[in-house]
């Protein structure tokens, strides 16, 4: 979701003709030992369009991203394990193909599902992909036309089901809805919960970031977990914000065993994968080692042990 299709800002300082980060980097894979990396959220799709028919509506992020493709890109960029998000706007709640690579590469794959929430039979539908198809976890997609209120009573069975089923839930909605997270963690304490993308929060304001308290005051509930993504990064570079400003009160305040990297990949095409990871290792090198092996890894695996 999002794609990025133009250049971003970057705040970057130069060691003689060498980026500062590529420095530090190189440094930093020399002297720690190496931390699993685990991308949580690529959205693969499938080459085989006969196989795999794509949504007639299409978004145009879409493009050819197989399991065979992601795995290659994995390699080059030193990511060992990833979650695959069903892609919305390819597949709309057809999750085959994301489930389908799970099956196909066990060690290397989980998926998470969406299923149609206004549907009567959406807990029964996810408990089939969950049972039936190898599915990890569920998507609750919020921001479709029209847009779907997270607390609507309507999905709580659907929660109720995830919560039996001892699946995380994944929530995509818009930042003006976050605040309509606390219902929710109140009444299924014992979901787990994560928010992609932080809920796309306006960050250019920069410190004290007071637009984005609502996020922050939801830290109270143990439950609830957080997806970054490049795109977050991007915001993070914007106005008088930086990332260095900005994560290290998002950490102050939820801890980093419960925040977690997520490329976005391809919705997030502006550089390549390998790029990308890049760009979230540097960000995030200040941090102390063991913020980023949570940050990177860890947090993942919380959520998703099968990944170990």
């Amino acid at each position: 979701m999002f794609a990025a299709k133009q250049g971003t800002d970057e705040k970057q300082l130069s060691g003689g003709s060498r980026p500062i980060g590529a420095l530090c980097r190189e440094i930093r894979d020399t002297l720690t030992v190496r931390n699993m990396i685990i991308d949580t959220h690529v959205h693969v799709i499938s080459e085989n369009q006969q196989k795999y028919p794509r949504r007639a509506d299409v978004q145009d992020w879409v493009r050819d991203t197989s399991a065979e493709m992601l795995l290659a890109l994995n390699r080059e960029a030193g990511v060992d394990r990833t979650v695959l998000v069903q892609g919305h706007g390819a597949y709309e709640f057809d999750n085959s193909y994301a489930a389908d690579c799970t099956r196909q590469y066990p060690g290397s794959f989980v998926s998470v599902c969406i299923v149609d929430q206004r549907q009567a039979d959406a807990a029964d539908r996810l408990t089939y992909w969950v049972r039936e198809r190898g599915v990890s976890g569920l998507r609750l997609f919020a921001i479709g036309e029209p847009e779907t209120l997270i607390d609507d009573a309507r999905t709580f069975p659907l929660w109720e089901r995830a919560v039996a089923l001892s699946i995380p839930i994944c929530i995509m909605a818009r930042f003006h809805q976050v605040a309509r997270l606390a219902v929710l963690l109140e009444r299924f304490p014992e979901a787990r919960v994560a928010i992609d993308h932080l809920a796309l929060p306006r960050l250019r304001d920069g410190a004290p970031y007071d637009s984005v308290q609502p996020l922050f005051e939801l830290a109270r509930f143990p439950n609830l977990y957080l997806k970054f993504s490049t795109e977050t990064l991007y915001a993070a570079r914007r106005g008088r914000s930086t990332p260095k400003e900005f994560f290290s009160r998002l950490i102050e305040r939820f801890g980093a065993n419960r925040i977690m990297w997520g490329s976005n990949f391809p919705a997030t095409h502006d550089r390549s994968f390998k790029e990308q990871v890049e760009l979230a290792r540097d960000d995030l090198a200040f941090l102390p080692q063991e913020d980023q092996r949570w940050l990177f890894g860890e947090t993942a695996l919380s959520l998703w042990p099968a990944l170990r």
